[in-house]
């Protein structure tokens, strides 16, 4: 939370988890209703929920009343939601879904490891995690990568084509969202002195709720950077969105 956290722009140094889990789904199931699904960058078919955009639900999943599997169920026997989260774990997700209906969604974070060490100190190391991404697939997530926060400093586009070039040996292709970091005044207040060095180039404001952002005109050329490299390794399609 010292680090570089999005959640330390809401919730200070806390971490909250929801128990209300069923009450959750209900009030997502009353969406579903009146919602009507169209193909678009989250899925060709399934309308995709994120239930763990405020925490790690792969770090939290014992607080989870009744368990992640039971959870997850609950998205898995809708005829048209399907479930997606995010982590920096997963090492310690090991639920086999093999026989739920359709895959659940987990996309891993992947980032340098220079700067995982600065931004997200004391979680898992970047290699287990692309290592991960087969397993998890063995066992029938839908895995895709997470290209968030897109870090630019000094070497940066070294840094990312050494990542791609290990994502490539070592797991299996697979779709990525890329997302280039944002900053904003709170998180500089908390970060550490590292951090803020990495963090300080995300300066240009975006909106009136301090959210800043990378310049646009600069960010428009990295954005353009990263697609030609990535394209490089794998199909440009297989990157659902970039911003």
């Amino acid at each position: 939370m010292d680090s570089y956290c999005y959640m330390a722009r809401h919730n200070g140094s806390r971490v909250f988890v929801n128990h209300n889990v069923e009450e959750i789904f209900a009030s997502v199931a009353r969406w579903a209703e009146t919602y009507r699904k169209v193909p678009d960058q989250q899925d060709p078919h399934w309308m995709m929920v994120d239930i763990a955009c405020n925490s790690d639900l792969v770090l939290m999943q014992r607080h989870i009343p009744g368990g992640l599997r039971s959870y997850l169920k609950m998205y898995d026997d809708h005829p048209t939601v399907n479930s997606t989260m995010a982590t920096k774990y997963p090492g310690l997700l090991t639920l086999d879904v093999r026989d739920f209906n359709k895959p659940p969604r987990v996309r891993v974070s992947l980032m340098p490891q220079v700067y995982s060490d600065v931004l997200e100190p004391k979680m898992q190391d970047i290699m287990s995690r692309i290592r991960d991404i087969n397993r998890l697939m063995d066992l029938g997530w839908e895995v895709h990568i997470n290209y968030s926060p897109v870090v630019v400093a000094d070497n940066w586009g070294e840094e990312y084509l050494n990542l791609f070039h290990k994502v490539q040996l070592h797991s299996k292709p697979t779709k990525c969202e890329v997302i280039f970091m944002t900053n904003h005044e709170k998180q500089m207040a908390k970060a550490t002195d590292k951090a803020k060095s990495l963090m300080k180039y995300a300066y240009e404001l975006k909106d009136n709720r301090g959210v800043m952002r990378y310049p646009i005109e600069n960010k428009r050329e990295y954005v353009r950077w990263f697609k030609q490299a990535y394209s490089d390794f794998w199909p440009v399609n297989t990157i659902r969105y970039i911003f």
